[in-house]
């Protein structure tokens, strides 16, 4: 009778518990935050650096499927209004990948590419040329200095890592070190 009741009241309790919202669902109906950003691309050629109107641009997002794709203005640029997940590395801003492909020209794929307003990322591509490989390169996206400053110093200092000594008369930024703190 004991067993009963205490399982009663255990059970009460757990249904006043979630009624009143003391229980919150961890992963089933969380949301996902999301970088909003409008992102310039600026397609030019490799020889001469001219811009390149009628180059698509294809985005494709984290899980792997196209989001969206356009073709450049005459000025080279196609500046498309993307939502994506943010990245975990980071802490506000989302990461795409870019493929650019121009007639008379390989392609490129630009891997991270930052979603963060204000970003502007140069595809540049290679003219096709006989008896040469015409195959497709890679590059980097254009991360802001800043932005890699940030990373470095979230993961440093999530491992303990230790700053490098100043050098002396450089004000600024200072390098971490690859020794961990010694703890006391």
């Amino acid at each position: 009778m004991r067993k009963m009741r205490l399982m009663f009241v255990s059970t009460l309790t757990f249904c006043v518990a979630s009624l009143l919202g003391y229980f919150q669902p961890i992963h089933g109906f969380a949301q996902q935050r999301t970088a909003t950003a409008t992102i310039r691309f600026r397609v030019v050629s490799a020889d001469d650096f001219r811009v390149l109107p009628g180059a698509r641009v294809i985005v494709v997002g984290e899980d792997g499927r196209i989001i969206t794709s356009g073709v450049t203005n005459t000025d080279g640029i196609w500046s498309p209004s993307l939502t994506v997940p943010l990245d975990p590395r980071f802490k506000d801003i989302g990461i795409v990948t870019a493929i650019g492909v121009a007639n008379e020209h390989n392609e490129n794929v630009v891997f991270e590419v930052p979603v963060k307003q204000g970003t502007v990322q140069p595809i540049t591509l290679y003219p096709i040329q006989p008896r040469l490989r015409n195959e497709a390169s890679a590059s980097l996206g254009q991360l802001h200095h800043l932005d890699v400053i940030e990373i470095v110093n979230r993961y440093a200092q999530m491992l303990g890592l230790s700053k490098q000594p100043g050098i002396v008369g450089e004000f600024g930024y200072s390098p971490w070190s690859p020794n961990l703190k010694s703890r006391r």
